[in-house]
């Protein structure tokens, strides 16, 4: 008996001591949560300010709101990712003396990542829409359903819609739609998997929703979103042109004539998948169109643009998709769900800026000495100035330099005038070189998630299957970037 009350006395005072401390616990995460939510939105705020012509100031405002994301989900930022941010700050810091104009270096790294994160939250907010929509679950079963001969084709064009429209998260909800959680591995899924990291880096080559899109436009003052999109758009049918007949090739020389089965037919016709497709399709033009059209009359940047309507449209999204007689509230309560994944930013945060930092007091404290022997070694050789630059990007990659810290030096540094170059071309070949090199770039996030979704090893989609995709196309862009720059000089 007294060992059963003595038990119940131990119950009862640990849960009375324990239950204050989950609730601690609980508002402990919540008020770190809404920091880190309040921290992103008054970045958008600066970001939006300084855009239509705020002062340069602003760039504190968002030093402090970026500290306070990182501070706020600290502990939720993976330690790899701090090791690299604090080698890349430490870089930085011991280059800062040696910049020509260390204040203004530092002042264009912390714009950079404030521009880039809030591109990034406002782009969270139409993938959150997209996901909820019953037509992109359609299109998905449509794509699975496709014949395996006719599937690289049909998602290669599918991630570059989805990608250009929602960024990262549009090949995240490829992937999903091409790997069936009970699917074992298998050359079909594998191909599929790989058609997606090569539709959505292509698409890189000229949506404005990428985050390389809207750094470069920062580093290139006099081009405008509008000068980059058709020889964009036309080197990114290009790199999908290539991958179809690698895939083409692969297949027939592992099914000869003699042993190949008759083509399967073709169990949902290719205009079901179009009909599903097409209003998608016609709400990314529109939104493309409203992105241009906003751009345009308030004279202001595309990226700052898509930071501004983002969350209108998303908000619209949501009331016009939420139920009969609830949408005026159901709507802006999904807004607000989907922002507090803002929070979960703060490995982007620290990221972005110790590489946008560090890139430009790089670029700062480069020996100009060292630039005219650079220029001097390509021998004013167009091509071999543009395959440089994007082979640089592609190896420096590979060695573990964060790209946004390549693009930023390289942008700075290798000027179109240190190359003899046109500014389209230059900005072309990084832009290029940028996004195929996300193709074989184990560590990137695109190649990490796609092995994760395909099942198989880190090495086995990058390098193992696409290192060839980028050779070939390094020289193809090169060539037609060349005859670019012939044809503006």
């Amino acid at each position: 008996m007294a060992f059963s009350q003595f038990g119940k006395v131990r119950r009862s005072n640990y849960s009375a001591t324990i239950r204050p401390m989950e609730k601690t616990i609980a508002v402990g995460d919540g008020a770190r949560r809404a920091a880190g939510v309040a921290a992103v939105v008054v970045m958008m705020i600066a970001t939006l300010w300084r855009a239509f012509g705020g002062p340069s100031s602003l760039s504190m405002v968002l030093v402090l709101a970026l500290i306070l994301l990182i501070i706020a989900e600290y502990r939720n930022i993976p330690s790899s990712l701090r090791t690299t941010s604090l080698i890349l700050f430490s870089v930085g810091l011991l280059l800062l003396p040696f910049a020509k104009n260390p204040y203004d270096a530092v002042e264009r790294g912390v714009f950079v990542a404030g521009l880039l994160l809030s591109q990034m939250a406002s782009v969270i907010l139409l993938a959150r829409c997209a996901l909820r929509s019953p037509a992109v679950h359609a299109v998905g079963r449509g794509l699975r359903a496709r014949p395996p001969q006719r599937r690289y084709v049909s998602f290669t064009i599918a991630s570059q819609l989805f990608g250009s429209m929602l960024g990262l998260a549009g090949a995240n909800i490829m992937f999903v739609m091409a790997s069936a959680p009970d699917e074992p591995s298998n050359p079909d899924k594998t191909a599929a998997i790989v058609a997606i990291t090569r539709g959505f880096t292509a698409a890189g080559f000229w949506s404005p929703m990428f985050g390389n899109m809207a750094i470069l436009l920062a580093l290139y003052p006099s081009l405008h979103w509008a000068n980059v999109f058709p020889m964009g758009v036309a080197l990114a049918q290009v790199a999908i042109i290539v991958g179809v007949l690698m895939d083409r090739y692969g297949r027939h020389s592992m099914h000869t004539a003699a042993t190949a089965a008759p083509a399967a037919a073709d169990p949902v016709p290719a205009h079901h998948v179009v009909r599903d497709a097409l209003p998608l399709l016609s709400l990314m033009l529109g939104l493309l169109g409203t992105i241009l059209a906003t751009s345009k009359v308030l004279t202001i940047s595309v990226t700052a643009t898509i930071i501004l309507i983002g969350p209108l449209v998303a908000l619209l999204f949501n009331i016009i998709m939420a139920p009969r007689g609830r949408r005026l509230t159901e709507g802006p309560r999904k807004l607000g769900e989907d922002a507090l994944n803002f929070s979960k930013l703060s490995s982007e945060a620290i990221i972005f800026a110790a590489a946008g930092c560090a890139g430009t007091i790089m670029a700062d404290a480069f020996p100009a000495a060292w630039i005219l022997e650079v220029s001097g070694a390509l021998g004013g050789n167009t091509f071999l100035g543009i395959a440089f630059l994007m082979l640089s990007i592609m190896f420096m990659g590979l060695a573990g330099i964060h790209p946004i810290l390549l693009a930023v030096f390289m942008a700075s540094t290798i000027t179109p005038e240190v190359l003899s170059l046109p500014p389209l071309t230059h900005f072309l070949a990084i832009l290029t070189g940028w996004g195929i090199s996300a193709c074989i770039n184990p560590y990137s996030l695109v190649s990490m998630t796609a092995g994760r979704y395909a099942g198989t090893g880190l090495y086995h989609i990058s390098l193992g299957k696409n290192w060839f995709y980028a050779l070939i196309n390094v020289l193809v862009m090169a060539l037609i970037l060349t005859l670019l720059s012939i044809a503006l000089q």
